[in-house]
């Protein structure tokens, strides 16, 4: 619990320049943090959540970049899954980008271990930056707009609860582990499906 007294205490102390690191490591779990946070009343939602839109959309448009401006094979080989699912479909899912943009998008965030190759391979097919970051950023406001609100209002829940637990580390701990175990869950079915569909 100590280690995450420590990066509770790290927030507080840098408070929005703490936020953009770990929102670009681990974007939706850092969301639900900063509900609570701001909750609480150490950070305002405004700029929590304009920092948070940043730390998804630098990294994402990295990866269109290096997919846009890279070399085919080589990232294929590297970013690729173990099974060489992309690169067995790359026509299907080329055509899945450019035709279905937003769906393709909506996956892609929270496919778990696909979201970085599909990221990248959207810059390989070409799809039109304007397109690939307007939906990003949509997608990412939706998504972490319902975790900040849920973890706001899970700080609303911890205020009731302080007569009675004094610690706030044992609550995010508790409360980011069971998230994180639900989030990555959805992830690995939401991956699946992919898979499955992409496999037919």
């Amino acid at each position: 619990m100590s280690e995450t007294s420590s990066i509770l205490k790290f927030i507080i102390s840098y408070r929005y320049a703490a936020l953009f690191p770990l929102a670009c490591i681990e974007g939706p779990i850092v969301a639900l943090a900063v509900g609570f946070l701001v909750h609480l009343g150490y950070l305002s939602f405004v700029p929590a959540f304009i920092v948070l839109l940043l730390g998804d959309f630098i990294p994402d448009s990295i990866y269109y970049y290096i997919g846009r401006f890279g070399n085919k094979e080589k990232l294929l080989k590297k970013y690729d899954t173990k099974s060489k699912l992309i690169s067995r479909h790359f026509p299907y899912l080329e055509r899945v980008w450019q035709k279905n943009t937003w769906k393709t998008m909506f996956v892609c965030k929270l496919a778990y271990g696909l979201s970085t190759p599909l990221l990248i391979l959207a810059g390989l097919v070409r799809v039109s930056y304007f397109k690939f970051i307007c939906r990003s950023v949509v997608v990412t406001i939706f998504n972490y707009g319902l975790l900040m609100l849920l973890g706001y209002y899970l700080g609303e829940s911890y205020g009731k609860a302080i007569p009675y637990v004094k610690d706030v580390g044992i609550i995010i701990a508790v409360i980011a582990i069971i998230f994180a175990v639900l989030y990555f869950l959805v992830q690995k079915y939401i991956a699946n499906k992919v898979v499955e569909k992409i496999e037919i």
